[in-house]
This record gives C-alpha cells, sequence and structure tokens, in this order.
C-alpha cells in the first residue's frame, strides 16, 4: 500500500475513536512522523497501532491502558533502532517547504494580476516582486512550519487539548524577530532589485513549482 493510501487509512480509523483516544494518537503520529523511521515504515506502524486502539477501544480500555502513558513509548525502540536523519534529508524537507511557499506566492500573484486585468484595474501590484520577498517568502516559510510544528507538540493529551503553560519569553522572542523581520524588510527591499513579471508568468511558475513538488518530493 502506498503512503498516500495509508495515510488516508489511518484518517477514516481515526474518525472512529473516542476524542481521549483521538487526541492520544495524534500525539503518537506527530511523534512517530518527527522520527527518523523511514516514511512507508513510520505509516505501516501507525496504521497497525490504530486497528490496536479500535480493538482496544471496542473492549473499552483507553489508549494510555493500550500503549502507556507516553505517546512516544509504544515506538521508542523502533525509533531509538532507526539511524539518525542525514543533513540531506533534513535539506530535503527544508526545500520543499520554500518551493511550496513560492509555489503558492507566484500562483496568487497571477491569479490576482489577470482578475485585475480582466477587471480594468491597476495590475502594477501583482506585476512586480523583489528578490528580497522571495528571499523572505523562502527562509520564513520553514521557520513559520518549524514554529507551528512545534505548538502541535505542544498541546496537552487530554479530550479538549489546550497549550501548556504560557511562554512569554518565548513570544517576546518571536515578537520581537517579527518586528526586526518588518522593519529590515522596509530599508531592504528598497536595496534588492524588483523584478517585472507579468500575471501568466507568474502562473507558469507556480504550475512548474507544482509539478517540480510532485515529481520530487512526492513520488509515492
Amino acid at each position: 500500500m502506498k503512503v498516500k493510501a495509508m495515510i488516508k487509512q489511518n484518517n477514516l480509523l481515526r474518525e472512529q475513536m473516542t476524542p481521549f483516544n483521538r487526541s492520544f494518537f495524534e500525539d503518537m503520529i506527530l511523534a512517530m512522523r518527527a522520527s527518523s523511521v523511514d516514511s512507508v515504515r513510520a505509516e505501516e506502524l501507525l496504521l497497525e497501532a490504530a486497528e490496536l486502539l479500535l480493538k482496544g477501544q471496542a473492549k473499552g480500555r483507553n489508549a494510555k491502558q493500550i500503549f502507556g502513558e507516553n505517546p512516544g513509548d509504544y515506538f521508542k525502540d523502533v525509533m531509538n533502532s532507526s539511524p539518525p536523519r542525514s543533513p540531506r534529508s533534513k535539506l530535503k524537507n527544508s526545500l520543499m517547504i520554500s518551493l511550496s511557499a513560492l509555489t503558492i506566492l507566484f500562483g496568487v500573484m497571477g491569479a490576482a494580476g489577470l482578475i485585475m486585468q480582466w477587471s480594468g484595474g491597476p495590475d502594477e501590484i501583482f506585476g512586480q516582486i523583489s528578490i528580497f520577498t522571495l528571499i523572505i517568502v523562502g527562509i520564513g516559510s520553514i521557520v513559520l512550519i518549524e514554529l507551528i510544528m512545534k505548538w502541535m507538540a505542544s498541546l496537552s493529551e487530554d479530550d479538549s487539548p489546550k497549550p501548556k503553560a504560557f511562554d512569554i519569553k518565548g513570544l517576546g522572542l518571536y515578537v520581537g524577530i517579527a518586528i526586526a523581520a518588518v522593519f529590515a524588510g522596509m530599508f531592504l527591499d528598497n536595496l534588492f532589485p524588483v523584478i517585472r513579471i507579468a500575471p501568466w508568468v507568474s502562473l507558469v511558475l507556480a504550475v512548474a513549482g507544482g509539478l517540480g513538488l510532485k515529481l520530487i518530493f512526492f513520488k509515492s
């Protein structure tokens, strides 16, 4: 079974779980997919665990009684026995995120530019882009995804997940970085060259980016 098919089957099984079991199992998924276990093997193990959980649930048992107190404990031996991810793998994930963000950016610019042309409105704003903007979108998307993943991993294991203790220092750091990036953008944007690009060219680049994602990163 291909990875996509296994993920789809996994999602169907999760819908049959109680809220607590589903929340616990989703933490297991996060732990497994963040590990260095091969993606095909990881999805196979998650499917087996989902089926085991549903069998136990039918007998009145919850996820902690089946897998233990910690969501990551059940797969600990498998995850520890897997070799660490190579820098190339991490680089590949970063490239995938950046390419996805740039593909979306060009798609939005192309579609909005064509709509403005057809409606007779000004399309200059969608017909040019700074090199600095491309760099910020490419790098910023990676940082954003990392922050989202860390936030998801910080959710509690209750039926109604809630964030853990509020981290005011972390929030201050992120706000400071965001403000610095905004002011840096206002200054540096004028120092970098601006590329003029027709809306239909932006759409072509978006399609090319989508094909690249499909052929390079989503073969399975």
